[in-house]
């Protein structure tokens, strides 16, 4: 009889705990991000668990195009987006919404523009299909600068540009034949490479100082949601740091089937030219929101 009554204690400690752990998860709030591709300081929240620690659970979905990613933040379907400032630029007041950037999650890049075996010199991409994700946001408008200076100008005809969506897809339609020519990611690239394709340029000398991807969320919800927001901020900060941190490298390795697999590699990348971010005033998420979302403080 006894046995009976452990065993029964036992099964009613489980059930309690099972329970109170599922009433912990439902407490966090979902935050639904749009990505094209989780950044290493998300990815370090996520694992270490400093969203959760703000109260906030991320829904991570990946971004099939550029305007499918800012109409979806304008009419709601997530509510903070990472990618290109320029499709910022783009968006910001169309629809009826403003979008603004609230962190920049890498300083600046280089674009380098990849072209089919076929083509030999910048005056062959003349009359060709050149694959974009967007044909007035994201990487079309660093592809049309390079190609101005090059003497090729869209709004003369010299070319035409393709709308394909990711860099997967703008790659597949290169390799099918049927467009010639795109800015693509270094991954992509050599694959390129083993197709015959190779790198006529990139943006160094025409946009050096470009600014490369950014968050950004519609303001209106934003400042309906200030605390979730400031949470946000302050738990990307610290997953930030930690993915900064060398000592942290094993741990990233370890992590092979998780986007945090290439933490250390990336964040030590990105921040080489600018040093380091910032470390002990994790306030500055919110500082840096109030200012440029809601106006209030020192502009930067």
């Amino acid at each position: 009889m006894s046995s009976k009554l452990v065993l029964c204690a036992v099964a009613m400690l489980t059930i309690f705990s099972i329970g109170k752990v599922a009433a912990q998860q439902k407490e966090l709030k979902k935050l639904r991000v749009n990505v094209f591709r989780i950044d290493a300081a998300s990815a370090a929240a996520r694992a270490q668990g400093f969203f959760a620690a703000e109260g906030l659970a991320l829904e991570v979905t990946e971004a099939a195009n550029s305007t499918e990613q800012m109409r979806g933040l304008i009419q709601g379907k997530f509510e903070i987006a990472s990618g290109g400032f320029d499709n910022l630029l783009a968006w910001s007041g169309r629809e009826g919404a403003e979008i603004v950037a609230i962190a920049q999650v890498s300083d600046t890049a280089i674009f380098r523009v990849i072209v089919r075996p076929e083509i030999k010199t910048w005056a062959d991409l003349k009359g060709k299909k050149l694959a974009v994700d967007a044909v007035d946001t994201a990487f079309a408008l660093v592809l049309r600068r390079i190609l101005l200076v090059r003497g090729l100008d869209l709004n003369r005809g010299d070319y035409e540009l393709v709308a394909r969506g990711t860099t997967v897809l703008r790659f597949e339609s290169m390799l099918k034949g049927e467009t010639y020519a795109g800015i693509l990611n270094s991954q992509l690239e050599l694959r390129g490479v083993d197709a015959g394709m190779w790198c006529i340029g990139d943006s160094a000398e025409v946009l050096p100082d470009y600014s490369n991807s950014i968050l950004a969320v519609n303001r209106e919800w934003a400042q309906r949601n200030r605390d979730t927001l400031v949470g946000y901020l302050r738990g990307w900060l610290k997953g930030l740091n930690w993915a900064s941190d060398p000592a942290n490298r094993e741990a990233a390795a370890k992590a092979k089937n998780d986007p945090a697999a290439n933490f250390h590699r990336l964040v030590i990348e990105r921040f080489r030219r600018i040093g380091s971010p910032p470390t002990r005033n994790l306030g500055w998420g919110s500082e840096f929101f109030l200012t440029h979302v809601f106006g209030r403080g020192k502009r930067a």
